[in-house]
């Protein structure tokens, strides 16, 4: 049987302290004259990145869109196009966390117009994180359709895959205390999803497996030393290993739960995985043994000797532990989801009448 693997178009990831630095030959290799700077209004106002990104640029800096919000509304999305169309851009650049990256991506969608073929290829958009949420290896663009109760929709395509992204740890310094370590919570959640997504992936799930280590490593220290840039970069490079060639894997029970209630009531996505990913673990346990158990012996939880049944529980309690030590909210009540609201949940998270029941039983559990 042949398996295949297919590359998103990432053309480069520069990496390390510093990399930044490079922004500018990046752009001149993209032969682009005209970038348009996406990105929210914190990091906007309240930290010197865009700044010294628009120092970099110079006369290639065409405008800055910066009121990007949380889950990506449809309106920031519309909005900022016009003002690329406007202003002639020919590269998007997003700074900032999943939001302004999803949002870029999404931007580069709308400028075309619509599906029809023979339109233009979107223009190019180089990605610089500040956060661990790993948007920017994706080809996926989320925003919200806003509304009475707003949904979240999506636009796949390979093309909306970020030409460059920059990890530079120094970059991410300013980054929240609570957002750096529940975006890294929503790193481990792609890598254990990648550990029992069906099919065959051994590139993805070796990747996985060690961010997983590194996550967990790494975490609790960057967060109790927010100055240590080593620290950050090994988060950075792990959020990485945590979601590689996306387009290979479909994200499981875990995101999809988080997108059901992450919108409607505006909980970021790193806090939802705090939530959803120790609950869903423990749910497909019996399932997923064998996956789950080599995390948890990964992650020197249990022994070799342990059953693979009790090292897949293992492994879940760990997570739950991780995000208890991380000082981040665990259960929907901590988010202020309303009990009443879970059929509902688990209704938009999709599925028959037993994966709506199932997902019921684990939201209740969660709550």
């Amino acid at each position: 049987m042949t398996e295949i693997f297919t590359f998103l178009p990432l053309e480069r990831v520069l990496y390390g302290p510093g990399s930044i630095a490079g922004l500018s030959s990046e752009v001149e290799r993209l032969g682009c004259s005209r970038i348009l700077i996406i990105t929210g209004h914190t990091v906007a106002h309240k930290t010197p990145l865009v700044e010294r990104i628009v120092e970099l640029l110079g006369r290639r800096h065409a405008g800055t869109f910066a009121e990007i919000r949380q889950h990506v509304p449809q309106s920031d999305v519309e909005r900022a196009a016009g003002l690329a169309l406007d202003n002639q851009a020919d590269l998007l650049l997003s700074v900032g966390g999943g939001s302004a990256i999803d949002a870029a991506k999404a931007v580069a969608w709308a400028m075309r117009g619509d599906d029809r073929p023979g339109l233009p290829a979107p223009p190019p958009h180089i990605a610089v994180p500040t956060t661990l949420s790993a948007a920017e290896f994706s080809h996926i663009a989320g925003f919200t359709v806003e509304g009475d109760e707003n949904s979240k929709e999506r636009v796949v395509d390979a093309a909306l895959t970020p030409r460059v992204v920059i990890l530079d740890a120094e970059m991410t310094v300013e980054t929240p205390a609570w957002l750096w370590a529940s975006s890294g919570i929503r790193a481990l959640d792609h890598a254990v999803e990648t550990l029992y997504a069906p099919g065959d992936h051994p590139i993805q799930s070796l990747l996985a497996l060690e961010a997983i280590r590194e996550l967990f490593a790494c975490l609790p220290q960057s967060s109790a030393q927010p100055d240590n840039v080593a620290l950050r970069q090994r988060c950075q490079l792990a959020a990485w290993m945590s979601y590689f060639a996306p387009g290979a894997i479909e994200m499981g029970l875990s995101h999809r739960l988080s997108k059901s209630f992450g919108t409607t009531y505006n909980v970021p996505h790193g806090i939802t995985s705090g939530i959803t990913l120790p609950a869903v673990m423990r749910h497909v346990a019996a399932a997923h043994r064998e996956p789950l158990a080599r995390m948890a012996r990964a992650l020197q939880v249990v022994g070799p000797d342990v059953p693979a049944s009790d090292a897949a529980l293992a492994a879940a309690a760990a997570v739950a532990d991780l995000v208890r030590r991380l000082d981040l909210p665990g259960r929907l009540r901590d988010v202020n989801v309303p009990r009443e609201a879970i059929p509902a949940i688990a209704r938009a998270a999709g599925g028959n009448a037993d994966q709506q029941a199932a997902s019921i039983r684990i939201l209740q559990e969660a709550w």
